[in-house]
């Protein structure tokens, strides 16, 4: 499948199911009692772009967009900024992962181009004379090639010149706008209770890159013998991080915060989820967010146990909780579940029943960390009091039966442990942000 075959079977694949509605019998019942089709329109590239691109400026995304433009330093573009953000858009649907792919797929597309605002004469010659050279004798026998109304370069360097913060406040600002949404539209964007997960991700880039940071970690072990010993390897590595808070019911984003790679997750963690609850504002509340281990704060949590937001993070090896956690084992409320699920296809085809046994504990008074203050000199005091906190201790589950040697989960929260099992089913449904949201965006959407 050539370039422009992949381009067309993506934007099918993306736009159609939101755009085509197929009723042959109605049609067919409408000719059978005389009654005249009004309108036809076509299925291609053009057709399902312009039902897109109404659906932008009937919510009003057509405004933010606009508010990205940045000013020139010498001369202002013939081109309007918001037909270079609409062929963008275009690139991303139709799957192309470099800017010159546009050039045989869109940017010679009439279709696509008329639909942007370029004309015939603009399409076929350019907006500019810049870089076209004089048609010799003999190239005036052959017909003039299609030349497109602008560069893949003029688009690039129009969209590198948005800054970040711009296109955080831009992101979020449509994240309100779809929320708010949610009284006028069936079936909602958001529901009315949302169990939101939050992570963060690397996006790695080169030394190069403008803007980016560096970090210095330690690459993944090879067995590098030397001495009887295993060398460690340490790697430096440019790019930049995201922090999303996301809806995995939805499969939407609530908020997103963008800085360079060596940034902690937490240094952001209160800021983007203070952000997703911004963004939500009346017409929705998130109940429950799952982290990962890497967010492990106490001021973070205890912050989030005062906005009412039921935490699920997995307890670290090394803390004091968690030993407790084993040490209480036995004395919790043990819940177990069986799932009969079917492995293989055709006479290969065999049932496998998932065994998970987890137990839950209250009241745990280990974690010193886990209060307003976070860990300090203050928990040597005689008058510190530490705060409760709940763990389940998740004693066999699926994982466990692939990776026997891993260390047994504990996993921390301020919910209740009266059903375990839905503490866990709620930290378990964190491995869809990784799964789902960052490796679509990096692999299908082009982030890198």
């Amino acid at each position: 499948m050539n370039l422009t075959q992949n381009a067309s079977k993506n934007i099918a694949d993306r736009l159609a199911w939101h755009t085509a509605n197929r009723d042959q019998a109605g049609i067919a019942k409408d000719l059978a009692d005389g009654k005249d089709i009004p309108e036809v329109y076509g299925l291609g590239e053009a057709g399902l772009f312009d039902e897109f691109f109404y659906f932008l400026d009937r919510f009003g995304f057509t405004s933010l967009f606009n508010k990205l433009e940045s000013k020139p330093k010498k001369r202002n573009s013939p081109v309007p900024f918001m037909r270079i953000i609409f062929v963008y858009m275009m690139r991303i649907v139709a799957g192309l992962h470099f800017f010159w792919h546009m050039d045989p797929v869109i940017l010679s597309s009439q279709s696509l181009m008329r639909l942007v605002g370029f004309n015939g004469r603009e399409i076929k010659e350019g907006t500019c004379n810049r870089g076209r050279k004089k048609p010799s004798s003999d190239d005036k026998k052959e017909p003039v090639p299609i030349r497109g109304p602008v560069s893949c370069d003029f688009i690039r360097d129009i969209l590198a010149s948005i800054v970040a913060p711009t296109l955080e406040k831009m992101f979020n600002n449509g994240i309100s706008i779809l929320a708010a949404h949610n009284l006028k539209v069936r079936p909602k964007f958001f529901p009315k209770t949302v169990r939101a997960l939050l992570d963060a991700s690397v996006i790695e880039s080169t030394e190069k890159c403008k803007g980016c940071g560096k970090v210095t970690k330690e690459k993944p072990p090879e067995l590098r013998l030397r001495r009887k010993r295993i060398r460690k390897v340490l790697e430096t590595v440019f790019g930049f991080k995201i922090w999303v808070v996301w809806d995995p019911n939805s499969r939407l984003p609530l908020s997103m915060r963008f800085t360079t790679i060596e940034v902690h997750d937490i240094n952001l963690a209160q800021e983007v989820v203070q952000q997703a609850i911004d963004n939500l504002g009346e017409y929705a509340r998130i109940t429950s967010l799952a982290i990962d281990r890497g967010f492990t704060d106490g001021i973070f949590l205890w912050w989030l146990n005062t906005k009412d937001i039921t935490f699920f993070i997995l307890a670290k090896a090394n803390l004091d909780v968690y030993q407790d956690a084993f040490s209480c084992i036995g004395t919790g409320n043990i819940c177990e579940r069986d799932k009969i699920r079917t492995v293989g296809a055709g006479k290969n085809k065999i049932k496998v029943t998932d065994h998970w046994a987890v137990e839950g504990l209250e009241g745990l008074t280990s974690a010193e960390f886990y209060g307003p203050l976070g860990s300090g000199s203050h928990q040597n005091s005689k008058a510190f009091v530490p705060n409760p906190i709940n763990a389940v201790v998740v004693h066999h589950d699926p994982f466990k039966d692939n990776n026997p040697d891993s260390k047994t989960m504990v996993i921390l929260t301020n919910g209740s442990v009266g059903t375990p099992l839905d503490i866990y089913d709620g930290y378990d449904a964190r491995s869809e942000i990784e799964n789902s949201l960052f490796r679509e965006a990096k692999q299908a959407w082009f982030i890198t």
